[in-house]
């Protein structure tokens, strides 16, 4: 009797996003990595500032010595984080081969691009997510508030027709780093799909 072999698995590489926030983001990636059939997870930091991401990122980057196995994330929004220490992350980030995956002032700035192509500035991450809050209510008909809306299990399967708007919209911005409004999740996506 001959034995019979299993065709070996390959396995995907890992795209592992770091998140600061527990619902929002990771709620995205994770709708991300789903639609389009990648291997994305998104875990929370141990800690909501750009320092404890960082550092929770290099905690798990040392959990993957294999090279091309995973790749590392870090998604950052600046919110009131002082800019010297904020590219001083981004800084420590890059050098230390981890993708920083930026939002300015706030992650919403991105989900915004979704519908609304703006370079607005935005005083805070308050103001952006009211924006965000507006145009998502106006585009779904719906009557969300911010909290509702962070809480949104399908908030990228509700955004993912408009995924190409959003990067066009980005790139025809032509958002430059250290101002605000600014975002790199369209040049992240990119890389990933």
């Amino acid at each position: 009797m001959t034995r019979r072999t299993r065709p070996s698995k390959v396995l995907r590489p890992l795209h592992l996003f770091i998140c600061e926030d527990t619902k929002s983001s990771k709620f995205y990636i994770e709708g991300l990595g789903k639609a389009h059939n990648i291997n994305i997870k998104a875990e929370n930091a141990n800690g909501t500032s750009p320092e404890n991401v960082l550092k929770t990122a290099k905690e798990k980057l040392s959990m993957f010595q294999d090279e091309g196995t995973a790749t590392i994330y870090c998604l950052f929004d600046k919110d009131d984080c002082d800019d010297r220490k904020f590219n001083n992350v981004i800084a420590e980030c890059k050098r230390k081969g981890i993708v920083p995956a930026i939002s300015v002032p706030c992650y919403e700035y991105w989900l915004l691009l979704h519908l609304k192509k703006t370079n607005q500035p935005f005083n805070d991450a308050q103001e952006c997510c009211e924006a965000f809050r507006a145009e998502y209510n106006k585009a779904f008909r719906t009557d969300y508030n911010i909290k509702q809306l962070k809480s949104r299990k399908e908030i990228f399967a509700d955004l993912k027709d408009r995924l190409n708007a959003a990067i066009k919209n980005a790139e025809n911005l032509q958002l430059k780093e250290n101002e605000t409004p600014y975002t790199n999740m369209h040049e992240v996506i990119k890389k990933i799909i």
